[in-house]
């Protein structure tokens, strides 16, 4: 089942943003994301010349690195293409989320670490999704090692991760 049928309509601009968790051999957890951006035609750019049907004009890549509370250990990103010669400077500034943690609150801190006039808009704004990615990752990580305490008869069996209760429908206590 998808969604009703849209009116007629012409594809004009198209984004794929990617996110992926993975676990280190250290324990801790890299959360990479690539945001990706272009138009369906050809248009004049100041920076570019022309620039192509379907040719990337945003491309951006991150890596956070967290441990298991979710503290950014590590961050590097790069921008690949952007609008005009100054984007790739934006990517700079991505070492200053090292300490922060993933939480509530995240998306203030990261504009306060790297948004406005020294950032990048895009790379900011891709730190919301890489935030639900980690906590996939981590909290999937989380739950397959309590699962493999249980079975060992390590841990008592539990209710749900009292982390999750009313974050959703799921989870609602109501």
């Amino acid at each position: 089942m998808g969604l009703p049928n849209p009116a007629q309509r012409d594809l004009v601009h198209n984004r794929k943003i990617n996110c992926n968790g993975y676990i280190r051999a250290d324990g801790n957890f890299d959360i990479e994301a690539e945001l990706l951006d272009n138009k369906n035609y050809d248009f004049p750019s100041e920076t570019h010349g022309t620039v192509q049907k379907n040719t990337p004009y945003h491309h951006m890549r991150i890596r956070i690195t967290v441990d298991l509370e979710l503290k950014v250990t590590d961050a590097v990103a790069i921008t690949l293409a952007g609008p005009y010669q100054i984007c790739p400077k934006g990517a700079k500034n991505i070492t200053n989320l090292i300490g922060l943690k993933i939480g509530p609150g995240w998306r203030r801190r990261v504009q306060t670490a790297i948004g406005g006039p020294y950032g990048c808009t895009h790379i900011t704004e891709l730190t919301g999704t890489m935030a639900t990615t980690a906590y996939q990752t981590v909290g999937g990580e989380i739950s397959r090692r309590r699962r493999a305490e249980k079975e060992e008869g390590n841990l008592p069996k539990a209710d749900q991760d009292s982390s999750l209760k009313n974050s959703c429908i799921a989870f609602s206590q109501s």
